[in-house]
């Protein structure tokens, strides 16, 4: 049995939030919504992802949302994304060399992200990783999104493991809820968008990430376990 090793995007990978922020802004700039997210402010809104900075930029404009207007600007957003994805976006310190040293152990590597597949691609592609992965899975991937558990129990098939053989690695109550309803263990992220920009419990797992590198050994420790 292979042991594997499932990777969130944003906020365990890289810190995306400022040109997620940026997007945002184009995107309300171009649709005449009169609202600007704020550096150093409003990445906690960002780093939610376009529908929920969408939703922010709304409620603030007007008072209200309507999802229908959500979804109807959200192509916009991914449009305007792709401008900026890597201008601001850069991995965590340690976590090439992480990838370097599972991959070196024979883990098999995958990413579950509730990015569109496409960006996910584009963005691990200009970051320099995109070739660690096996397999990367958006919610379009499988018409599902994070916390449904079917993306990830897909990754573990494909990557020719199991629950007790895997781990989740994620920095928000999403992807801890996903590894729950999973029952594959979780590690959090303490330097991730979850902790830093959306004050999340660190109490849910004892399994806590401090730095990139830390997390391999975290890792090894766990699937070595089963």
């Amino acid at each position: 049995m292979n042991k594997a090793a499932i990777f969130d995007l944003d906020g365990t990978l890289a810190d995306t939030a400022l040109d997620l922020l940026n997007a945002g802004n184009l995107t309300f700039e171009e649709m005449g919504i009169n609202y600007r997210l704020k550096e150093n402010l409003d990445e906690g809104i960002s780093s939610k992802g376009g529908r929920s900075t969408i939703r922010e930029g709304l409620l603030k404009a007007n008072g209200y949302i309507e999802e229908e207007s959500v979804e109807k600007l959200y192509p916009i957003f991914l449009k305007n994304y792709e401008k900026v994805i890597d201008e601001n976006s850069k991995l965590y310190d340690g976590t090439l060399e992480m990838l370097e040293f599972l991959s070196s152990k024979k883990i098999r590597l995958g990413v579950c992200t509730n990015k569109p597949k496409k960006q996910a691609d584009i963005l691990l592609k200009k970051l320099g990783i995109h070739s660690f992965f096996e397999i990367i899975v958006g919610p379009d991937t499988y018409g599902c999104a994070k916390p449904n558990p079917k993306p990830l129990k897909k990754i573990i098939d494909f990557l020719g493991s199991s629950l007790n053989s895997s781990v989740l690695v994620g920095d928000t109550s999403t992807d801890y809820m996903t590894s729950q309803a999973a029952s594959v263990p979780f590690i959090l992220v303490l330097y991730g968008h979850g902790v830093v920009h959306q004050n999340f419990n660190t109490s849910c797992t004892p399994y806590l990430a401090k730095s990139a590198l830390g997390m391999a050994d975290l890792i090894l420790k766990i699937i070595k376990k089963y």
